[in-house]
């Protein structure tokens, strides 16, 4: 990797930091975790402010994400081929299957959300745009490993599995015969993973049978009864197929 721009880098990771814990963080506590100077982070911020890609808690005194970050994001995403196409059909889907409904892309070993479509259930999970997790435990990422080879996977998680709950997959060996199995059936699926009681089931979008992207639903397992899942299951079934043949008769091969 080339050597990075410091002053820039800092920047970076001070909105890294902000956008992952927004108004948790004062110019001490930043300071602190980042290790860098209160005097060198000081002018960063006050000029992140005046620009308003961060906002300051007027009383508490920490930062969040400004309005102009959140525009710039917006940029990014309009300027995304193909999430319109894409995202009319998890319109369809939401409406078939009344859960939330999301899309991911591989970025850097992980899954990405880049965008979504709600639903109008009194009780939903909540999740965030711009969102990164492990490929691992989540059944978008999952998707994504069907395309690794094993010696892949292991090379990826070699120095071992983190789990985010005690039902997250702890052994790159269980998780190899997931991956096998998910590649023969077509989609992937998680259950409680991630979240202890929350299910996701994604399946691929594909151009020219290379995985572009992956779009699931995820719900609470309350309500995932085997009948639900089975609607939810055909409906994303069917739209994947839809997206990926519209994709690739408009030649996009790439979403980002």
């Amino acid at each position: 990797m080339k050597t990075l721009h410091k002053p820039t880098s800092r920047v970076i990771s001070i909105l890294n930091l902000i956008s992952e814990h927004p108004q948790k963080f004062s110019l001490s506590n930043i300071s602190k975790m980042l290790n860098i100077p209160k005097s060198t982070i000081s002018p960063i911020l006050k000029t992140l402010i005046e620009l308003e890609i961060i906002k300051q808690h007027p009383y508490f005194l920490t930062y969040s994400i400004g309005v102009s970050a959140f525009q710039i994001g917006q940029k990014y995403l309009e300027n995304i081929t193909g999430i319109d196409l894409i995202k009319s059909h998890m319109v369809s889907v939401v409406k078939e299957c009344n859960e939330i409904c999301q899309l991911g892309i591989c970025h850097n070993n992980e899954v990405v959300y880049i965008t979504k479509v709600d639903c109008e259930q009194p009780v939903k999970l909540m999740s965030s745009i711009g969102k990164s997790l492990p490929l691992y435990c989540t059944a978008l990422g999952r998707v994504f490993l069907t395309s690794f080879s094993h010696e892949e996977i292991r090379t990826l998680y070699k120095n071992g599995i983190k789990p985010l709950t005690e039902n997250t997959v702890n052994d790159v060996e269980k998780l190899l015969k997931i991956v096998d199995n998910d590649s023969k059936r077509g989609y992937s699926e998680e259950i409680g993973e991630v979240t202890s009681d929350a299910r996701c089931i994604a399946f691929p979008l594909k151009i020219n049978n290379n995985i572009l992207a992956a779009i699931g639903i995820s719900l609470p397992i309350f309500r995932s009864d085997e009948n639900i899942m089975e609607s939810i299951k055909e409906s994303l079934r069917k739209h994947s197929k839809l997206i990926s043949l519209e994709l690739e008769n408009l030649d996009i091969k790439s979403l980002v």
